[in-house]
């Protein structure tokens, strides 16, 4: 019984033995991956640049532009805040919309003016808009043709709010940097001027390149702006081409109702 006894304490002894040294090769090994983990962060900081890059790249720019860069950048600025507003006015207008068209003047046709009216009020397209006002129009006992043609001038104006500026901006852009230019050559040659004798080619070409920068900037916002405003020209087009189709349709068929 005492040895039977003697062995399962060995054996118990071994085994925690063992167990102990298990725990331990793991505590190294997950020490050691930390510690790789830890070398390999580290180097991937170091070689992360230090600049930044980011925002921090305009500050050469507007520094070597001047006030003129400064006054394109917020150009630049208006110009994608008034192209996005017309993204999204155009995408909520719904103006590739017209399967309510062919519905509508079918029930306008039939002298169903109720029904025909609460077709065209479901929609946001501005050409359902122009339509309702004709067949509210009639309903009422007014003439349908001056109301239509009121808020079809109303809705067409909408669209082409903010074009102005669009072309504007367009316009003076490039000018802008051309004067910036004009500014930068000037400052140059008198810098070269300053120099006397002692003429550095550096200075010169340093004074050409940075006035030269000017005029990148002010084509760079004047190339957007100008073709988002033919875009945006064309599809007001497309549009007034299909709101005359719709209106003499539907006032063909209100004179007969």
């Amino acid at each position: 019984m005492d040895d039977v006894t003697s062995s399962g304490a060995e054996a118990s002894a071994e085994n925690a033995e063992g167990a102990v040294n298990a725990a331990e090769g793991a505590v190294e090994g997950t020490a050691e991956a930390v510690e790789g983990a830890a070398q390999a962060a580290g180097d991937a900081a170091t070689s992360i640049p230090a600049d930044g890059g980011g925002l921090l790249d305009l500050v050469p720019l507007v520094d070597k532009g001047g006030p003129i860069v400064v006054i394109l950048i917020i150009l630049s600025i208006f110009s994608l805040a008034v192209i996005l507003l017309k993204v999204v006015q155009f995408w909520r207008a719904g103006l590739s919309r017209k399967a309510f068209l062919e519905p509508a003047l079918e029930k306008a046709s039939a002298g169903k003016l109720d029904e025909a009216a609460d077709i065209l009020r479901k929609q946001r397209s501005p050409i359902a808009r122009v339509l309702l006002a004709g067949v509210e129009a009639k309903r009422n006992g007014m003439q349908p043709a001056e109301e239509m043609a009121r808020v079809g001038g109303n809705e067409l104006g909408a669209l082409q709010g903010y074009f102005r500026w669009l072309e504007v901006i367009g316009n003076i852009s490039p000018l802008l940097g051309l004067l910036g230019t004009v500014i930068g050559m000037i400052e140059a040659f008198q810098q070269l001027e300053a120099a006397g004798n002692r003429v550095d080619p550096a200075i010169l070409s340093g004074g050409i390149w940075e006035a030269l920068l000017t005029t990148a900037v002010g084509l760079a916002v004047a190339i957007p702006a100008i073709g988002a405003l033919n875009l945006f020209e064309n599809r007001v087009d497309q549009v007034r081409l299909r709101l005359r189709d719709a209106t003499g349709r539907m006032l063909a068929i209100l004179k007969l109702v």
